[in-house]
């Protein structure tokens, strides 16, 4: 079985260099493109199960990627965005500049060392989550389906990049995921997964028309 992970659609948060967490943020015009010329890009991909964060702009990306296919879009609260408490819909651009904000360089930078706020998650809250609805939810579907499209988020996915790699918490941001609309690809086969493809683009940057 295949398993096609994709980030959402650009976002307003995203063009104001806000952080997203949890806040329930929608695509923007380029966003909505971006998922349209995906959708275009894997249509010859014959899914039979979708499954999207909740999130508005990962449930609009997943119902433009799923076109006409005669499927219901079913939603998991464990596919959510890293939660940063207070802080969600600040401005890291800002906060990088900030002493006082010294976690978020450490967010970005340091992702070994970052120490959430009081009510927001750490990185390893998400990997146990990330590692909990591939063990519960996806695994079992092996002999059921065959090639499976999961939407949501960056942080999340680099997360469980780390975790399903055996790579160091260091080496976070390392990971060549992360454009709008991009996808990893795992292979689940006898109960384990692997992946296929850290990053695959589905469309060509250069046809968007929106800047």
């Amino acid at each position: 079985m295949l398993v096609y992970f994709v980030r959402h659609g650009q976002t307003t948060w995203n063009k104001r260099k806000k952080l997203q967490g949890q806040h329930d943020t929608k695509l923007t015009p380029r966003g909505l493109e971006q998922a349209r010329l995906a959708g275009e890009g894997m249509s010859d991909i014959p899914f039979d199960y979708i499954i999207s964060s909740p999130l508005s702009r990962a449930r609009m990306t997943a119902e433009i990627i799923r076109g006409d296919r005669p499927l219901e879009i079913e939603f998991d609260d464990r596919l959510k965005e890293i939660d940063f408490g207070r802080d969600n819909g600040r401005c890291f651009g800002k906060m990088l500049k900030d002493s006082r904000y010294v976690r978020y360089y450490r967010f970005f930078h340091e992702p070994d060392k970052y120490k959430p706020i009081k009510g927001a998650e750490s990185y390893r809250e998400v990997i146990a989550r990330a590692d909990e609805f591939f063990r519960e939810k996806i695994i079992p579907l092996e002999n059921e389906k065959n090639v499976v499209l999961v939407v949501g988020h960056t942080t999340w996915m680099h997360a469980f990049i780390v975790h399903i790699t055996g790579r160091p918490m260091s080496r976070l941001w390392d990971s060549s995921f992360g454009k709008n609309c991009e996808a990893v690809i795992f292979e689940v086969k006898n109960g384990e997964m692997s992946m296929v493809f850290e990053n695959r683009m589905f469309y060509d940057e250069d046809d968007l028309t929106i800047p």
